[in-house]
């Protein structure tokens, strides 16, 4: 809902500022107009479930009631914030709680400065004294971090705020037995153990007991929790070399008892982890087996056998590390491996850590120790349990390959997973939907290649076509480029200098692909972007680009045509003026629209969609004094906010006036948005694709069935870059990189997709003849939010063909 500060909230709290914004809440700081002085607190918003199903929502509000009335006992001790109110106003359910004045321990916890063992016990029991008033409730955190541990200005007290249980409310959904559950793990990179990314795991003490270990082992190291490096044979995490002074043996043996991989290895209570810690100081210094095993195995890494062996042993133990953490150097007196190769993976390494299963952990510790049946056995089970998750197939797929010794061609696909500043993911949406089309076309390629019986539950086979290149398989590996430019440039240096990798896929968002085309065109290896729409790379083309996306100036063109069809002469734009998209689409809405008649404004003030400060209701009071009755708004790929201050200004708007945007807004946030509004007739959105008129007929339908579920333009259009390499592949005799390139600026060169016939200019690398429409918003109750996209040619769902009722 996003409550702006002077918002009066059920009538006795005034908003003051917002606090935070995670995945599942958001936070103010408000005012207590029904008490004396109006003290401060805090409120904590958390929106319904997104479920149509009505249990679920009843769920929610069983488990909102049960949590409020257990924050309301924990509430009693001091080192808890007191929960003044709980209620719910407008499809969300409120907390309003003491504001506790401080600073969080993550101010404390500086990268590169150590603490001391004494300063470390102290914390580490302030914590676990906490906690043990809140297990006794039969309430698990689940989200201790140092953002969520605040040293409080009056006394110096640590106090555990942010409860994760509560958030998990908006998780809730259901699937079609009727069976409600959480739908995402709750929980921070890094400070949550491997169980506890499986949703569905039922939260148990040890969980908050790993995060304050890591936490302990983060004061002593002066190392974030994602920088520590792994035993490679256990995967525990190896730390007591990392300290600034020595600790002793006692505390390391607590320590490493706390954050054991397996939850059965790790202390069950914390009265068992209290009671230690008084063992130790009366008992003094001790060598557990434990402990000392795995510092003597990891003490043989570092220096074991000199020179050439030593380095080489450590070669080949890298790809055998955890994947819940990056890959790091196990000597620290070698120099540190490049980096261009981390984000990078074809199934030794968990890149989108959203709601990995226990099972596909598993998989990808079996695919990194070139076990290849068994990682290929552990993720089918992983798809069985999640078979929207499209990482999991292409692991799959690439376990097929290597355990059936079957031949293949290789290409890669960089995707954009959007990180927090503390390297959590913020949104993993973009990049799963990008992945889902090449995850497809990849299966549709490896599926004839299965003989054995036992791969006869691979998923796809009854309606996908098996379609062989050539009579081989096709290897994909997944590259995250963070949607951070300098993570893009890293990443294509690695993916150029592979030479297995004959084409790559990517990148998404034309800021990325601007950075990164020369390196391709550099190294001769293709590139076919399924996002980039900017007319920056027309200007200057390159021979290895190509593109299945349409370019802004045919985006323009839309666009445009709808705002003069319902008679709007003058428009108010709003864009980044540093993104090359965002400029690009700037740049040919107003030619094309000015050609034709029209007058486009942009104010001086409320212009730049990507500034941070940037106030929706403001900008559009700005618009209606001029006397303006259309907008565009044009935010880049999801690079800065500007997509998040995109929907604030149709949110504001209400309606009111005629608002166009480009495809980045087609997107399930927009129908969140659409869902608060009471109509949302004079909306129009770019789109390429979509299900109603889909080229290939059978897509949609084939996607459905894999997925569970629809899929949106973005997986089309990937789809289709990986459809047009493997055309390419085919109509060479012995593929190679400037034979891929060759193929694709063939003036002859044809390859069908789910968005048409694909055929390029082989002067610019574009597509000719793109598709183009736009998409609106209609009501249609079964669908997730109630309103859904259709091409506006639609009027209504029912016109659409859809089934509402």
């Amino acid at each position: 809902m996003c409550l702006n500060p002077g918002e009066i909230l059920a009538g006795r709290y005034r908003i003051i500022a917002q606090l935070g914004q995670g995945g599942f809440a958001r936070t103010y700081t408000a005012a207590q107009l029904n008490q004396p002085n109006n003290p401060l607190c805090v409120v904590k918003e958390i929106p319904f479930p997104p479920s149509n199903d009505p249990r679920v929502l009843e769920r929610a509000r069983e488990r909102f009631e049960s949590e409020a009335s257990a924050l309301r006992r924990l509430g009693r001790n001091s080192r808890i914030p007191e929960l003044f109110d709980s209620f719910e106003e407008n499809d969300y359910f409120y907390l309003v709680q003491e504001y506790v004045e401080g600073h969080q321990l993550s101010q404390e916890l500086i990268a590169g400065n150590r603490w001391n063992e004494q300063n470390t016990l102290a914390l580490l029991r302030e914590v676990l004294e906490i906690l043990t008033s809140v297990h006794q409730e039969s309430i698990i955190h689940r989200d201790i971090t140092p953002a969520n541990l605040i040293r409080r200005q009056t006394d110096q007290q640590i106090v555990l705020i942010d409860f994760g249980a509560v958030k998990e409310i908006s998780t809730f959904t259901s699937n079609s037995t009727g069976e409600i559950f959480t739908s995402q793990p709750i929980g921070t990179r890094g400070y949550m153990p491997a169980e506890q990314y499986t949703a569905q795991s039922l939260p148990q003490p040890y969980n908050d007991i790993y995060a304050v270990g890591i936490i302990a082992i983060q004061a002593l190291t002066g190392r974030r929790p994602t920088n520590l490096p792994q035993d490679p044979e256990t995967g525990e995490i190896v730390w007591d070399y990392l300290t600034g002074e020595p600790i002793s043996d006692s505390l390391t043996n607590i320590l490493t008892n706390m954050v054991r991989f397996h939850f059965q290895d790790r202390y069950q209570s914390v009265d068992e982890v209290l009671q230690d810690l008084d063992f130790s100081i009366v008992a003094g210094p001790q060598v557990p087996k434990t402990s000392r095993k795995l510092r003597s195995r990891f003490r043989w890494l570092l220096f074991g056998v000199a020179g050439i062996a030593a380095f080489g042993a450590i070669v080949l133990l890298i790809p055998r590390i955890s994947p819940l953490i990056p890959r790091i150097s196990a000597q620290p007196t070698l120099p540190t491996p490049s980096a261009d190769g981390d984000g990078v993976s074809s199934g030794e390494k968990l890149l989108v850590q959203t709601s990995a299963l226990w099972s596909k952990q598993r998989g990808i510790n079996e695919f990194a120790d070139s076990n290849y049946p068994e990682a290929l056995k552990l993720f089918k089970q992983s798809w069985r349990e999640d078979r929207r998750e499209p990482e999991t197939l292409i692991y799959m797929n690439n376990a097929l390959l290597e355990a059936s010794g079957a031949e293949y061609y290789t290409i890669a696909i960089v995707v954009p997973i959007r990180r927090n500043q503390d390297g959590s993911i913020l949104n993993a949406n973009l990049a799963e939907e990008l992945l889902r089309g090449i995850a497809q076309a990849q299966t549709e390629v490896n599926l004839s290649l299965i003989s054995n019986e036992s791969d006869r539950d691979f998923p796809g086979q009854g309606f996908l076509e098996p379609k062989a290149i050539n009579g081989k398989g096709l290897k994909v590996i997944i590259a995250d480029d963070g949607n951070i430019k300098s993570y893009a440039k890293q990443r294509a240096q690695y993916l150029a200098e592979r030479p297995d990798i004959l084409a790559v896929i990517g990148h998404y968002t034309s800021d990325m692909t601007v950075e990164t085309v020369d390196t391709y065109n550099d190294h001769k290896l293709v590139a076919v972007s399924p996002g980039s729409t900017t007319e920056e790379l027309t200007r200057k083309p390159r021979k290895f680009f190509f593109r299945t996306a349409p370019t802004t100036s045919v985006e323009a063109e839309g666009l445009v045509n709808q705002l003069l069809s319902v008679n709007k002469k003058k428009v108010a734009v709003f864009y980044n003026p540093d993104s090359p998209f965002s400029y690009s689409l700037w740049e040919q809405f107003t030619k094309q629209f000015e050609a034709k008649g029209g007058k486009t404004f942009r104010l001086r003030n409320y212009n730049n969609l990507s500034k941070n400060d940037f106030n929706a209701e403001a900008a559009l009071e700005e618009v209606e004094k001029a006397g303006i009755k259309a907008i565009a708004v044009f935010p880049d790929g999801q690079v800065t906010n500007s997509v998040e201050n995109a929907l604030e200004m149709i949110k504001v708007n209400a309606d009111r006036n005629w608002i166009v945007g480009p495809w980045t807004l087609y997107e399930p946030r927009t129908l969140e948005v659409a869902k608060e509004l009471k109509s949302v007739e004079k909306l129009g959105l770019s789109v390429f694709w979509h299900p109603l008129i889909s080229f290939d007929k059978k897509f949609p339908q084939n996607a459905e069935k894999l997925w569970g579920g629809p899929v949106n333009t973005r997986s089309a259009l990937t789809y289709d870059a990986a459809r047009t390499l493997i055309k390419a592949l085919e109509m060479q005799p012995e593929p190679s990189r400037e034979g891929m390139q060759k193929t694709l600026a063939d003036p002859n060169f044809k390859a069908e997709g789910a968005t048409g016939i694909i055929e390029f200019d082989s002067k610019t690398g574009n597509r000719k003849n793109p598709p183009k429409r736009v998409a609106h918003i209609v009501p249609c109750s079964r669908e997730q939010f109630g309103v859904t996209f259709v091409p506006i040619e639609f009027p209504t769902a029912a016109a659409a063909g859809l089934k509402c009722d």
